[in-house]
């Protein structure tokens, strides 16, 4: 069953072909969850969901993985089992996507270890804390912990930050406080269809609503998400959407990923000519008829590519 609203395009992968067949609801009218104990449930329940991947990656044989706390913030350490030696003195830190309430705990690895097993790199996993009990700035306030503590032990050039969604724009605004509190910045981002405005402001929240088969709507629970997060600092906030925020005084190399029926493409494609305007190197890849989070298909392997080689450039590798 195709799209209405945009057909299946048959230059794309089968599995993506495939994955774009079923029919796509927006859930837009879904009730906000109204209390703590709500909010904790829809949470629990949306987790679930991702509870065989998870338990399939944790059991591989290729990577290990250690819970631990860094600068009191819980995070997970996946190691490839074949760490090439230029890579030993190199770190990655992800901040995972879930519209800052999901994927915390034991989902907060996926993405962490689909890149240590495909770039070869050590990945720490930041487990940040998320509402309801925990709005911004918690979650930059922990992000920030980690990549300050890691500063130490490895140097800010031998550091690199990513994630996608709501990890992408919490990875620009990690980065964003580091150098306003002074320190130095990494050594670049990947920043995987970005949420970089929790405003609904661009063209693709309205021309790929209903057209994105993971991301369909802003209206319902991804609008509701976003006022819980944001509290009463508000959407414009430039650590909250870091599309407001001044990059005229630096910011580092950044590689930007997106798909053309991404809800979050102008989010992705707006962060990215800030960025330009400002003179930082940019990097946007935009894949057709690919959705928001496609990592899982032939096209995100391609992505994930992209990404590894920016950080092996920017690494000096």
């Amino acid at each position: 069953m195709s799209n209405p609203k945009m057909p299946i395009p048959h230059h794309i992968s089968q599995e993506a072909q495939d994955f774009l067949t079923p029919a796509i609801t927006t859930a837009e009218h879904d009730p906000a969850p109204q209390s703590t104990e709500e909010w904790l449930s829809f949470v629990e329940a949306s987790n679930a969901n991702y509870a065989p991947f998870v338990e399939a990656v944790t059991s591989s044989p290729d990577v290990t993985i250690e819970k631990t706390i860094i600068a009191g913030v819980t995070v997970r350490i996946i190691t490839p089992k074949t760490l090439p030696e230029n890579k030993k003195d190199k770190i990655l830190v992800n901040l995972h996507g879930g519209g800052y309430v999901m994927l915390g705990g034991d989902q907060s690895i996926m993405e962490a270890v689909g890149m240590a097993l495909a770039g070869q790199f050590k990945v720490i996993s930041v487990d940040y804390r998320m509402p309801p009990h925990h709005p911004f700035p918690a979650a930059v306030d922990d992000g920030l912990a980690v990549y300050q503590s890691l500063l130490t032990e490895y140097g800010a050039e031998n550091i690199g930050l990513f994630g996608a969604s709501a990890g992408g724009g919490l990875s620009a605004a990690v980065t964003l406080q580091a150098r306003d509190q002074g320190l130095p910045m990494p050594a670049c981002l990947a920043l995987n269809t970005p949420w970089s405005d929790l405003n609904k402001i661009g063209d693709s929240y309205f021309s790929n609503h209903g057209v994105d088969p993971v991301l369909s709507s802003y209206d319902g629970w991804l609008g509701h998400m976003a006022d819980i997060y944001a509290g009463e600092a508000g959407f414009y906030h430039p650590l909250v959407s870091p599309v407001y925020a001044d990059y005229s005084t630096g910011f580092p190399p950044s590689i930007l990923i997106t798909g053309t029926r991404d809800l979050l493409l102008s989010c992705t494609v707006r962060l990215h000519r800030r960025l330009r305007e400002a003179n930082i190197e940019a990097e946007l890849h935009v894949f057709e008829a690919m959705w928001h989070g496609f990592m899982a298909m032939p096209e995100g392997q391609q992505a994930n590519q992209e990404t590894i080689h920016f950080f092996e450039k920017h690494f000096k590798l």
